[in-house]
């Protein structure tokens, strides 16, 4: 199990493919059997995957960082980068994960060669700090009696999927992947410990409170950018999505016309690759 020891967190990382061309992902969770950081690996990007603090078997986290959260995540993408040797690399993250790509953007543009968020908004100014999918999962951590329903819930929806793409598979390797990774998402879910259930980091950008201020903010980013979300999803939504791209120079949205905020990964991850690699070469960074 490889994990690194930075300054004040240990962190959890899968590693997959070689060379300078470097691809740096931060998650809660990130599937290591079937996912779209792996298929880029294929295509000579240098993956690594890390687990953010506050979720084993990185460094558990105790108290509330309030506003903090995100820039504390992207300072340790950083950490993790320097203590790799890495100078600059392209950063993809999804839902929460593109949340620090967005920090990362505002607090470190010059490590960025490019990012890649999915399903990534930001959230819309709304009013209400934390979003709804969120409070739900703090909500259901009070007790163990509401926690197994709820797990079992999140993780029935994403079994589906994964049998979906098996039964579509046409090799017996990825066929096998997607029931290992079906296994493995239960597992994180089931087993998750409240410390990390109840972690409530807000929306990206927690100091920003009204629409204006936030597209002001993303106008500031240049980092090449492609934006990547589904139609049907309800938590980054396509008007979101829209708004950001709008709003960040010389950007680009390609959004899924059967994709939500959940299946959009797993279920379309060979088409994320190709919309990657011709972003890449479309704008020169590869």
């Amino acid at each position: 199990m490889p994990i690194i020891k930075l300054k004040n967190v240990e962190l959890y990382y899968d590693e997959f493919g070689s060379g300078d061309r470097y691809l740096i992902q931060a998650q809660q969770y990130t599937n290591n059997k079937l996912h779209y950081t792996i298929d880029l690996a294929k295509q000579g990007f240098h993956v690594f995957n890390i687990q953010i603090r506050g979720y084993a078997p990185s460094t558990p986290v105790h108290e509330d960082l309030g506003e903090a959260w995100y820039d504390v995540w992207a300072q340790d993408v950083c950490d993790f980068a320097d203590f790799m040797g890495i100078q600059s690399f392209f950063y993809t993250g999804y839902s929460h994960g593109a949340g620090i790509g967005w920090h990362l953007c505002m607090n470190h543009p010059e490590r960025l060669r490019a990012f890649f968020p999915i399903v990534g908004g930001p959230h819309k100014r709304d009013g209400q700090e934390t979003g709804s999918a969120r409070m739900n999962t703090i909500m259901a951590a009070e007790s163990p009696e509401t926690w197994r329903p709820y797990a079992e819930k999140m993780t029935a929806g994403n079994t589906e999927m994964f049998r979906r793409i098996a039964e579509r598979a046409d090799d017996e390797e990825t066929k096998h992947l997607a029931w290992a990774a079906a296994e493995q998402y239960r597992d994180f879910w089931i087993n998750m410990p409240k410390e990390a259930a109840i972690l409530n980091p807000r929306k990206p950008f927690p100091k920003v409170k009204t629409e204006e201020a936030l597209i002001e903010i993303l106008g500031n980013i240049e980092i090449p950018t492609l934006m990547i979300g589904g139609m049907k999803d309800d938590i980054s939504t396509p008007e979101d999505m829209v708004r950001s791209c709008k709003a960040v120079k010389h950007s680009k949205l390609v959004l899924y016309s059967d994709a939500n905020h959940g299946n959009l990964g797993p279920e379309f991850r060979l088409e994320i690759v190709e919309d990657i690699m011709q972003f890449c070469n479309q704008r020169h960074l590869i």
